[in-house]
């Protein structure tokens, strides 16, 4: 606080970890005369109601910086409420001039005024969104996600603590990093890799699929994935992703599970549709992982079933009316369609990659 010059931190935190632990505490204590207020009013997917309720908070406290202490949900629920205060945003129609477009297959941030607020970041979970400032609320009336990139919208001070992982269930924790593994197998498997992009997503697959089994044996596996997170993030916009990172902002709020969650389903998935079609990706894997000679969807099952994770839609309880209401907004969506290394050009192969997840 006070290498910025910042008087008054308005503490956002996830619910769990501020009622069943005294991780959110130490923070505030921490902070001292520089504490301005806390709330815990976070919901998954960081629904808009919720961001211009915090934005509100954050006016009415006068906060000159926002400090997120939580999972992917609390970071981009913070991001935007720093559009909302640097755009004047106060109700949601506001936020339609401000979404991100696409055009020849990359994504285009809107206009936007400099940043008037900050984030700070306490990350507990490993799925990257620490590192980029992209987000994607829900509008919980129609289920469905917009994605923005705010200006300035990666956090200002980020600080990795590996002691704060241990506060994570570790359902959680391991779902999240794998959705962090699926956006570093995005990258190296791109339509248009960038190649120091594709070096640090090497580097974090590595890293992940190497901790992940040892997550509860300490601390030094746990910073290791947290640096597996951070390579991630450094490399993740400068290549387009494809079906597997976007499908999961259409079906997942449809279907009310958790992002990271389907995120394991969906790489499954992927995998198994690009068998044949990112064959000299998959064989610089695997000989990364020591794994040559193998599949690289089978390297990546038995990564999901060693660590207890879902494997297939029916673990998560998604159903057919889920995907026949899903499948149409996928084809809309273009990162979804656009950017994959074998194509998807119509709703019956869009539906083929999510039977190989059934």
């Amino acid at each position: 606080m006070g290498r910025y010059g910042y008087r008054r931190a308005l503490v956002v935190a996830s619910r769990s970890l501020n009622r069943k632990s005294d991780a959110v505490a130490k923070i505030v204590d921490g902070l001292r005369d520089t504490f301005g207020g806390l709330t815990d009013d976070v919901h998954e997917h960081a629904p808009v109601d919720d961001v211009l309720r915090v934005a509100a908070l954050a006016r009415e406290i006068g906060a000159d910086v926002l400090v997120a202490v939580g999972g992917g949900s609390v970071i981009d629920l913070c991001k935007m409420v720093q559009l909302c205060i640097s755009e004047d945003v106060t109700a949601a129609t506001g936020l339609e001039p401000l979404r991100a477009s696409v055009l020849d297959g990359e994504l285009i941030p809107a206009r936007q005024r400099a940043p008037a607020i900050r984030q700070f970041c306490v990350p507990t979970t490993l799925s990257t969104a620490e590192v980029t400032p992209g987000t994607s609320p829900i509008d919980t009336a129609t289920r469905t996600k917009t994605l923005y990139f705010v200006r300035s919208g990666a956090p200002q001070v980020l600080v990795y603590d590996p002691d704060i992982l241990a506060h994570t269930p570790r359902a959680l924790l391991l779902s999240t990093a794998l959705r962090g593994l699926d956006h570093a197998v995005n990258t190296l498997c791109a339509v248009r890799p960038e190649p120091l992009a594709s070096l640090l997503a090497e580097q974090a697959i590595r890293l992940f699929v190497e901790n992940l089994p040892r997550l509860e044996t300490g601390n030094d596996a746990r910073a290791a994935c947290q640096r597996a997170s951070y390579y991630t993030g450094l490399g993740q916009l400068s290549a387009p992703h494809g079906f597997s990172h976007y499908m999961v902002h259409v079906l997942a709020p449809i279907a009310g599970v958790p992002h990271s969650a389907l995120a394991c389903v969906l790489m499954l998935a992927q995998a198994r549709w690009l068998e044949g079609a990112a064959d000299a990706e998959y064989h610089r894997l695997l000989r990364l992982l020591g794994r040559e000679g193998d599949k690289f969807h089978e390297v990546v099952l038995e990564l999901l079933e060693l660590l207890g994770m879902p494997t297939s839609l029916t673990d998560l309880g998604i159903t057919d009316a889920h995907l026949d209401e899903a499948v149409p907004l996928g084809m809309r969506h273009k990162m979804v369609v656009e950017n994959n290394l074998r194509p998807i050009d119509s709703e019956q192969e869009l539906r083929r990659i999510l039977w190989l997840a059934r």
